[in-house]
C-alpha cells in the first residue's frame, strides 16, 4: 500500500469534505480522525476535553494515527503541531497535504458550530480564532509535502490521485 494522504489545515478548511469527495471519486478508503477517536472512545471530543483535558486528547490523536488504516485521512487542525512526535510520524508514514483556506472562509464555516463540535473554538472571538490560525499557519506549511489553496482543492487532489 502506498502512503496514506493526510489532509491537514485549520478547522473549517474542508479536510473532511475533500477527503470524502476524493475517496468516493476514486473508490478509496477515508477516515476522519476525529470521528475515529469519538467511535473508539465512545465519547464526543468535547466530552473528552472536559473529562481528561486537551493534552489527553492530543495523545489520543497520536495513537490513532498509528492505528488508522485508510487511503485518505483528515486530521484535526492541531493534530500535528500540538502532539509531540506527531509531525515526525506524519512525515515518515504519510503524504501530508495542507489545505490553505482563507481564514474568513474557515470562520464562515465554523462560527455557528457549538462547543460540542469544536471545543477548541468554543467561546473564542473571531479575533482569537484568527490569532490561532496565524499561530499555526507556518507549521502547516513546514509539515506539508503539498500545499493547496482551499479554492483549488478538488482539481489538485484529482490530479494527484490519478497518479497515486
Amino acid at each position: 500500500m502506498k502512503k496514506p494522504i493526510y489532509l491537514y489545515g485549520f478547522m473549517g478548511c474542508g479536510k473532511s469534505y475533500l477527503g470524502r469527495k476524493a475517496a468516493n471519486a476514486f473508490g478509496l478508503s477515508f477516515v476522519d480522525l476525529d470521528d475515529y477517536i469519538v467511535k473508539r472512545e465512545g465519547a464526543e471530543i468535547a466530552e473528552i476535553f472536559r473529562k481528561n483535558g486537551k493534552m489527553y486528547f492530543k495523545s489520543l490523536e497520536l495513537s490513532a494515527l498509528s492505528e488508522v488504516r485508510a487511503d485518505i485521512i483528515s486530521l484535526g487542525g492541531g493534530a500535528l503541531n500540538e502532539s509531540p512526535g506527531a509531525a515526525a510520524y506524519a512525515k515518515k508514514h504519510a503524504v501530508v497535504v495542507f489545505i490553505n483556506t482563507d481564514f474568513d472562509a474557515c470562520y464562515g464555516r465554523i462560527k455557528s458550530d457549538g462547543a460540542e463540535k469544536r471545543p477548541n473554538a468554543a467561546g473564542k472571538t473571531k479575533e482569537e480564532l484568527f490569532a490561532l490560525y496565524n499561530s499555526r499557519i507556518e507549521h502547516y506549511r513546514e509539515v506539508a509535502d503539498y500545499t493547496i489553496k482551499g479554492e483549488d482543492e478538488w482539481s489538485f487532489i484529482m490530479q494527484e490521485l490519478k497518479q497515486w
